[in-house]
């Protein structure tokens, strides 16, 4: 298979995917997500990503740091001029024209080095810090109080990466031909067969380098097995199912803080910048890794299944950003990566031509007893289990999920009124009874 052609957002895992999702806002109303793209029969356009490992040898692993800090020149020149320019007329020079500076640098005997260099990598980078304004200026407009205004990329705090334009590198089998740097080797072929769209960008983690390919491709939707289902998204478990299906979490920053602590502690105590510093900080690097990966993959195999098991999923609206500031919760409510997953059960399901509801933050999931509609307003975090009045004994994270489903389902089919005597707002209504609560 040779695949010629056309940027993949980089995140921790083996096998990740950069669909272009649509996601209306919401509080407690129905939130579909559509892949954009087009069905035919009945197949549908998407586009996947794949980030397989590079081995390069010695010398390809020299070019691609020169290409790198490329990169990041061709951005700070583009940002520098940018400022400047503005200082000095109020405007300033758009990427095309910042594109045309370059190739003229190129003939000059100082900038020489950069007719080394792919063309597309300058290209790519000033076509970013392009894009880097236009998020800067859109935020300012919506009133956002992180602007986000471009900075400068550094070669000690950046990522180390570069960009290809898709129609100059050619995959085929086990190897990637990069323009004017020749074939290198891959540990495996491209899993996806279509239209390579955005760029591909190589990339530099933990002492390993990576090609990330963004591929259009067709993709059939799955056969359904289930109808709707409540997710349930915790700490102690990473996700709870309303039939009653639970996702373990991997828990991967319990099980490896530890060992990354001490791997920084011995990095802290090496002179920086010695050999030693960087042996250090290498593998401090390969530990931040592998819980990344680990994360990635349970949250990866649990949306998988959902996806092609549900046709209708129900989720919670959660302040995951006003949960870590909680400093008690911060660090496992990161660990479970909830953000994260409701992303990824967004757009999976939206290619099996599934719904996605979200249900409001402010829904009572955990303290609303099932069976009556009672209301336990003295539920803690602590408790996992409670017996309510009407002697119904719930588990905290089953009970939650169920209740996600039913006011999903209330929602779907624009009932008014909940079931349990709630107004549109989707809050059950109070009642005077009191529960007890039941520790685990």
């Amino acid at each position: 298979m040779v695949i010629v052609h056309r940027t993949m957002v980089h995140r921790a895992g083996f096998v990740f995917h950069s669909p272009e999702v649509v996601n209306v806002p919401f509080c407690g109303q129905l939130n579909r997500q559509r892949p954009r793209g087009f069905l035919f029969g009945d197949a549908m356009l998407v586009h996947k990503g794949h980030r397989i490992q590079l081995q390069p040898s010695q010398a390809q692993q020299v070019v691609f740091r020169q290409w790198a800090g490329a990169y990041r020149w061709a951005y700070n020149y583009g940002l520098e001029r940018k400022k400047a320019e503005h200082e000095a007329t109020g405007k300033s020079p758009g990427a095309y024209s910042l594109m045309q500076e370059v190739v003229a640098l190129k003939k000059t005997d100082e900038y020489a080095w950069l007719r080394d260099v792919a063309k597309s990598i300058p290209r790519i980078a000033l076509m970013h810090l392009e894009e880097a304004y236009n998020n800067f200026f859109r935020r300012c407009k919506d009133g956002a109080a992180k602007k986000g205004y471009p900075r400068w990329k550094s070669r000690k705090r950046s990522k180390v990466v570069l960009h290809l334009e898709p129609d100059t590198v050619t995959v085929e089998g086990k190897r990637i031909r990069i323009p004017k740097l020749g074939w290198v080797k891959m540990t495996k072929p491209l899993r996806f067969e279509g239209e390579l769209v955005g760029t591909v960008a190589i990339s530099e983690r933990a002492g390993k380098w990576y090609a990330s390919f963004n591929v259009q491709t067709e993709h059939v939707p799955a056969e359904k097995q289930g109808g709707a289902v409540g997710i349930d998204l915790g700490v102690a478990t990473l996700a709870t199912l309303s039939d009653g299906t639970t996702f373990e979490n991997p828990k991967a920053i319990r099980r490896h803080g530890q060992l990354l602590a001490r791997a920084q502690r011995q990095m802290a105590r090496k002179q920086k910048g010695s050999n030693r510093w960087h042996r250090a900080k290498l593998r401090v690097a390969r530990i931040q890794k592998h819980i990344a990966d680990v994360r990635a993959d349970a949250i990866h195999k649990a949306t998988r299944y959902v996806a092609d098991t549900y046709s209708l999923v129900a989720l919670e609206d959660l302040n995951v950003s006003g949960m870590v500031r909680n400093h008690h919760l911060a660090k496992s409510v990161s660990d479970a990566a909830m953000s994260e997953f409701g992303r990824q059960v967004g757009y999976k399901v939206g290619w099996e031509q599934g719904e996605v509801t979200t249900i409001s933050r402010w829904f009572p999931s955990s303290k609303l007893c099932g069976a009556c509609g009672c209301i336990n307003d003295d539920l803690t975090l602590a408790d996992r289990t409670w017996t309510c009045d009407c002697g119904a004994v719930h588990n905290r994270d089953q009970n939650a999920a169920a209740n996600i489903l039913a006011e999903a389902l209330r929602i779907h089919r624009g009932f008014p009124v909940t079931a349990r005597g709630g107004d549109a707002t989707g809050r059950p209504a109070k009642r005077e009874q009191t529960c007890q609560v039941g520790l685990a």
